[in-house]
């Protein structure tokens, strides 16, 4: 038999709204965002083609026919949690294993997992750190975080955020061997990611420097070995936005060619996080609720200093 239903997940977020009569206090319990759960009710009234909540700028009112659905919804997961209880060891804990680049994890990652492990204290939560995909695997683990300008071809990726990189370097440098024009660039050695990029040519370009730079450029495998290269004056370099910002504000670092320059460039040139899954690993229900919770998280914050491209709709059931 073909059953025609909606989403799962659209589903326990209706149960969690009708049963505590609030979409914020359902969001706290299901590690979500009051923007998210309020998306997934819309969603599940378009798919219903049923108006199921009679809404106000300070109340939300259930029609008769989400009263009705309610009974049903609420007795369909209980038969699910009954099932997956009749076959689940009773001392089994979930497993969730994690890459992850070093600058995300640090910057993003682990000072919000506590947000989700407080909402799934059965999941246990182990994470390598890392910039290699080779790495990733050799080791077997479920998903990536990774840097980079597009995923391989034989992982399923969900684009996170962009990172926007500054041209920066001390005001000590600057003052040594001024940046006036474009061309003063190539005066300079260059610090950039040791992960395959091309920051420093597109940069060269977008300023209309035609000239090849024959300084040497310093390729560091970390965000943070980067960062002390650029603040020991070993060249100008490239960093993440939100670090440029606290630099420049505490007078540690300048931009000779200001913020916002790397904006400019072509979609595919600016380099993004992704979270990167093996095919036969996606329907992981583990995994899903981690990149549920994921995507809500990074598409409801502005997160490194601009505002996230994706959308926490993008991630399915299906």
């Amino acid at each position: 038999m073909r059953y025609r239903l909606p989403p799962l997940n659209s589903l326990r977020i209706f149960e969690a709204v009708m049963r505590h009569g609030s979409i914020r206090q359902a969001a706290g319990e299901l590690c979500l965002t009051p923007q998210a759960v309020s998306l997934q009710l819309k969603q599940l009234e378009s798919h219903l083609e049923q108006q199921l909540f009679q809404r106000s700028a300070r109340s939300l009112t259930p029609t008769d026919a989400a009263r009705q659905f309610y009974k049903h919804v609420r007795d369909g997961l209980d038969r699910f949690a009954e099932g997956v209880d009749a076959i689940q060891p009773a001392s089994a804990k979930q497993q969730l294993y994690l890459y992850v680049s070093p600058y995300f994890a640090t910057e993003f990652l682990v000072p919000r997992l506590g947000r989700f492990t407080s909402c799934v204290p059965d999941i246990d939560v182990r994470m390598a750190i890392g910039v290699e995909l080779d790495e990733f695997n050799n080791k077997g683990l479920e998903a990536a975080i990774h840097w980079s300008y597009g995923a391989p071809p034989e992982f399923v990726e969900t684009p996170l955020i962009d990172d926007l990189k500054v041209l920066v370097a001390t005001p000590r440098l600057l003052e040594r061997l001024p940046v006036n024009t474009p061309q003063d660039l190539l005066k300079h050695a260059v610090v950039v990611p040791l992960v395959a990029n091309s920051l420093w040519e597109d940069t060269l370009k977008l300023l209309g420097v035609e000239e090849r730079p024959s300084q040497p450029i310093m390729m560091l495998h970390t965000h943070a070995a980067m960062m002390e290269a650029i603040l020991a004056d070993l060249g100008v370099g490239f960093i993440s936005y939100a670090d440029a910002v606290r630099g420049i504000h505490a007078g540690r670092l300048a931009a000779p060619f200001g913020m916002d320059l790397l904006k400019q460039l072509p979609v595919g040139h600016i380099p993004r996080f992704s979270l990167l899954v093996r095919p036969d690993r996606r329907h992981s229900p583990t995994l899903m609720q981690f990149t549920r919770w994921l995507l809500d998280e990074v598409c409801t914050e502005s997160v490194v200093g601009y505002t996230s491209k994706c959308r926490p709709d993008q991630y399915a059931d299906a």
